[in-house]
């Protein structure tokens, strides 16, 4: 690299905000093992009312007043899974210079968060279909032993739809299917749109992306836009997805090198930098198309 003008450093890199792993809530593992598959139990559904029949007799109807029905299960516990998935960085490094960890976080900063944000929404890794649960699915997947690895998205709005009308049936049914704080899940180009009509703001907080209904939105460099069945949107249209609570473990750096590519003239040998990734969520899972632009 030496020549006759200086050597200096380069800019530094900035990650993109509104990220998938930023969203996610981060518990603390008891150890390595989650990078083999996790298990855990959602307690799906809801609530439902009753009345004492008595206490309405006595202050009075007008009328009989019938028995009240038997309390029967209003939610019910469904054991989910999730598995891990490795992004990876190679290059030639120099065995003179920077120390080996620094260099692979810089190979893995440029291009990390895309590669997480695209296996969680299509479910591939290295060109195979082996991450669960994730965004861009139309059937259920259940392991040998009955654990539920992927849900089918419940499409609310099939049809390309305004921006408006799409996000809160979004919204409308995540409060219905989980009534808690959700995750709101958008291509970076419909952005734009939602950002247009005012769908969007950033909370005081920590300067997160938020639904008018106070759901984080994620719009993940890696997000494809492409409906449950894989295929890309129709023109000018995009596809949102809405899950519940998001929950993520991921690694620390790990570095190794071949040394079977040492290359004597530029005393470079190829190293690999990588990171483990998983991810799950709870109960609803959600898909709509909404229309890009700004109507007139």
């Amino acid at each position: 690299m030496a020549g006759i003008r200086g050597i200096v450093d380069g800019p530094d890199f900035v990650a993109l905000p509104n990220d998938l792993w930023d969203a996610a809530q981060h518990p603390v593992p008891s150890g390595p093992h989650w990078q083999q598959g996790v298990t855990w139990t959602d307690w799906c559904g809801g609530a439902g009312t009753t009345y004492a029949d008595e206490c309405i007799a006595v202050t009075g109807t007008g009328g009989a007043v019938p028995a009240a029905p038997p309390i029967e299960p209003t939610a019910s516990g469904v054991d989910r899974g999730a598995t891990a998935f490795t992004v990876h960085a190679a290059f030639d490094c120099s065995l003179i210079g920077l120390p080996d960890v620094d260099q692979a976080a810089e190979a893995l900063a440029r291009n990390e968060a895309l590669q997480v944000s695209r296996a969680f929404w299509s479910g591939q890794a290295g060109g195979q279909a082996t991450v669960w649960p994730h965004l861009a699915a139309d059937a259920t997947l259940d392991d040998p032993q009955g654990i539920r690895l992927q849900t089918a998205a419940d499409v609310v709005q099939a049809t390309t739809e305004d921006a408006a009308v799409a996000l809160g049936r979004l919204e409308a049914a995540l409060a219905e299917q989980y009534g808690g704080l959700g995750v709101v899940h958008v291509p970076v180009v419909a952005l734009a749109t939602l950002k247009a009509r005012s769908l969007v703001h950033r909370d005081d907080a920590g300067g997160a992306l938020r639904t008018p209904g106070g759901h984080r939105v994620v719009a993940a460099a890696g997000y494809t836009g492409t409906g449950p069945d894989g295929a890309a949107a129709p023109a000018g249209s995009a596809w949102l997805y809405a899950t519940g609570a998001l929950f993520g473990y991921r690694s620390d750096i790990a570095v190794r090198d071949f040394p079977g590519t040492f290359d004597r003239s530029t005393n470079t040998v190829r190293k690999q930098a990588s990171r483990t990734y998983l991810f799950g969520y709870e109960c609803a899972h959600l898909a709509a198309l909404m229309t890009l632009g700004v109507p007139t």
